[in-house]
């Protein structure tokens, strides 16, 4: 199932139980409500089910130079519900809604909820439990690879959406994240690293992801070192002829 779905139009500390690592792709996975064996590697949450927030799911997270990926597997929602959601929130602002920007998609595996007016590309899909794959343009969210977002799952509105919210069972289950969230407190939310490309020179079209490239002649890298070593080397061997 594919489908273009719309997305709704700060810094904070980063603390390691209340942050998100996103890793840099040079294979952008395909936004199509498939979990493909090799197209998300980077599981940043697992969701377990906690007093009031009964529903379990895992979280991947992926960037590029344009785009954020989203997978949420949650493989605690076995019924392809009419109404299940999963709503991801950006940029914390101090007054209603608290946020500054939100992705929700909703529904089964022949509809799709739509809301705002900027749109993201949203897939979701069921394989005995209910899949969301979101892909959104940083720009989209005032932000550029190597920046830190603000960033939670709530149980926010009427419907009290979050990442995963599963209204058709009974009683009805979502989970939120940061545990203990408080939307409307900045302290509470948690942060999305995400990953900067970096090129060594800077110019360098290889695609090479992080540390520095090296040479294929290595001989000719590191020939200065091995030059100074045989010159140290040398002189020792001088000194210690003239001690004796």
């Amino acid at each position: 199932m594919f489908a273009f779905v719309v997305l709704l139009a700060s810094s904070s500390p980063v603390f390691a139980s209340t942050s998100i690592n996103s890793q840099w792709t040079n294979t952008p996975p395909t936004i199509d409500g498939v979990v493909g064996s090799r197209e998300w590697s980077n599981q940043q949450l697992h969701l377990v089910p906690a007093d009031g927030y009964p529903i379990e799911a895992y979280v991947y997270v992926l960037n590029d130079a344009s785009n954020l990926y989203f997978l949420v597997d949650a493989v605690g929602d076995t019924i392809d519900g009419a109404n299940d959601e999963c709503l991801l929130t950006f940029n914390y602002e101090s007054s209603l809604p608290y946020f500054q920007h939100y992705a929700r998609i909703s529904g089964n595996t022949t509809s799709q909820s739509t809301s705002g007016n900027i749109v993201f590309e949203g897939s979701l899909g069921f394989n005995g439990h209910k899949v969301y794959e979101f892909a959104i343009l940083l720009s989209n969210i005032n932000a550029q690879p190597g920046q830190v977002i603000d960033f939670c799952s709530p149980a926010y509105g009427v419907k009290a959406a979050s990442m995963p919210y599963d209204p058709d069972s009974n009683p009805i289950r979502d989970n939120v994240w940061p545990a203990g969230l408080n939307v409307t407190d900045l302290n509470s939310w948690g942060v999305l690293n995400t990953q900067r490309q970096q090129y060594s020179p800077p110019s360098d079209p290889s695609g090479h992801v992080g540390g520095e490239l090296f040479a294929a002649n290595k001989l000719a890298v590191l020939s200065p070192y091995l030059a100074l070593i045989g010159f140290v080397a040398v002189a020792a061997v001088l000194v210690k002829r003239r001690k004796v």
